[in-house]
């Protein structure tokens, strides 16, 4: 954000001193205490009934904080489930902190329009609950966190949970569960590993409970104050969604052979490389192809990290990268790699973007590809709100990532929906510009003029870097439509991993 736009929004607001959790723009950064394993953890058996069983046994009350995550992505169907259960009971005023909301949660308006939803905090939200989060009914402004971010406040205690809901395909009486067995496999449930090690409870809501080994261990027992069986905590055939599907057009294609290009030419396609793709048809697009490079440069990386994909999975089973180290798998071929391949490791948040954490993966990061809503001239990234003012997305891992990894490359077209996607200024900050190297798009590749050295590497190798100017120009002349308003007041803060503030909406 440049600094007359930073200007005029700060004196059209004052920073509010409450955030949903009492977080401020200048948060401190405590050290990471874990809550002492719990009583209940040598019990054998903690089975309850079911939801109405957890709340009569923990007394689950007006203004508490419950959190969720989003394994099962748009298959989800813990968190509408709990919150029927609590505007049963009437209950009002309460903060949600599910890691992520989609299309699935859009129940979840109506209980913010009741009031027994108060405030949010997420890491990303689409659909329908959406509007309800920028409509003024919730206390305050909702609060987007990054992953990375997410589990730095829950570790410091910035974010309590009162009761944290995780959605299990299988565990043991004891509490112990796995999204890697089963019927309904999800993947690691490495975001719920770092609410369950935190909260002041953990339930874990499993579709089967066996008192056989489980076949990996995502959530040990001493972090599990109950367990109930619960049927089809989430629809595996909704893990996979339009970002986490890889674009086919020649487009894509295009933008990622570019991408293998830019890696080779920074010098960074040598052996031990380290890779990760973020959400979105582009960057996902990319995979094969740096792949393709790899293979025939004779190349071996160390590690593919972050949301995995089938085209990760490919990769590593064609030897061109020793691991996967996964946080949450994007589709049901990685879903299935995950429980088999030994090589395939799941990691918690905190072990993949934590800024806490002594060694997070997103710092050992070679190259990071990335997707974007929007990029302005100084290289901010907008991946949160659309051209038409609608709340679409979220930080995600985006900013973590962006500012590990080595070489930082977002992918985007001139157009989508009508919108041009590179303005004079995003209008709102996901990611900040100071993190970013370069923009490949499918009409040419911009460096960050704070990279000469960058784009010297790249001119030397015989790739055509083009002005951020000209292609700025040539998506304004091929947009059908204009960005609606800035809201005048904040409804949406947008927080850095380490808790300032990026922006707000």
């Amino acid at each position: 954000m440049n600094l007359d736009k930073q200007a005029a929004r700060m004196a059209a607001t004052h920073w509010p001193v409450r955030t949903p959790l009492g977080l401020s723009n200048a948060a401190p950064i405590a050290p990471l205490v874990m809550l002492p394993s719990r009583a209940a953890a040598a019990q054998a058996d903690k089975q309850l009934r079911d939801l109405s069983a957890v709340f009569d046994a923990f007394d689950i009350c007006d203004g508490a904080v419950l959190s969720f995550h989003h394994h099962y992505r748009n298959g989800d169907r813990l968190i509408n489930a709990v919150l029927a259960e609590c505007a049963r009971r009437g209950l009002r005023g309460l903060t949600i902190a599910p890691s992520s909301l989609f299309p699935v949660h859009a129940p979840l308006a109506a209980h913010v329009a009741s009031g027994v939803i108060g405030d949010i905090v997420t890491d990303y939200a689409k659909g329908p609950v959406t509007d309800a989060m920028l409509s003024g009914a919730l206390r305050g402004p909702a609060l987007l966190q990054s992953h990375g971010g997410r589990a730095r406040a829950l570790g410091t205690g910035l974010l309590r949970v009162d009761v944290a809901f995780v959605g299990a395909s299988l565990a043991q009486p004891d509490g112990a569960c796995t999204g890697r067995g089963g019927v309904l496999p999800c993947g690691p449930l490495g975001y719920a590993q770092v609410d369950a090690a935190y909260a002041r409870r953990t339930v874990v809501c499993a579709h089967e409970i066996t008192r056989a080994p489980l076949p990996h261990c995502d959530i040990p027992a001493q972090h599990v104050d109950a367990v109930i069986p619960f049927n089809t905590p989430g629809e595996v055939s909704g893990i996979a969604s339009d970002t986490t599907l890889p674009a086919q057009t020649p487009q894509a294609l295009h933008i990622g052979s570019q991408v293998a290009q830019v890696i080779a030419a920074a010098g960074l396609m040598r052996d031990g490389m380290s890779l990760q793709t973020g959400a979105g048809g582009y960057s996902l697009a990319a995979v094969p192809l740096i792949g393709a490079a790899m293979a025939q440069a004779k190349v071996r990386g160390s590690f593919l990290s972050g949301g995995i994909t089938g085209a990760h999975v490919a990769l590593q089973n064609a030897g061109l990268f020793a691991r996967i180290r996964d946080v949450q798998c994007f589709d049901n071929t990685a879903v299935s790699s995950s429980i088999t391949n030994p090589d395939h490791l799941c990691m918690s948040a905190s072990e993949y973007a934590n800024p806490l954490h002594p060694a997070p993966v997103v710092n050992h990061l070679s190259v990071m590809v990335l997707g974007a809503v929007e990029i302005d001239r100084a290289f901010n990234v907008n991946v949160t709100i659309g051209g038409d003012g609608r709340l679409i997305g979220g930080p995600g891992g985006h900013p973590d990532a962006a500012k590990g990894a080595q070489l930082t490359i977002v992918t985007t077209g001139l157009n989508a929906g009508g919108y041009a996607k590179l303005v004079e200024d995003v209008r709102c900050v996901s990611t900040a510009g100071s993190t970013v190297d370069l923009l490949v798009s499918d009409h040419g590749i911009v460096v960050n003029p704070n990279r000469p050295d960058l784009a010297a590497e790249l001119q030397r190798a015989g790739l055509l870097v083009s002005d951020f100017d000209t292609l700025k120009t040539m998506a304004a002349e091929t947009a059908t439509q204009i960005r609606v308003a800035q809201a005048a007041a904040p409804r949406l803060l947008v927080e850095d991993r380490t808790g300032g503030m990026l922006d707000w909406a």
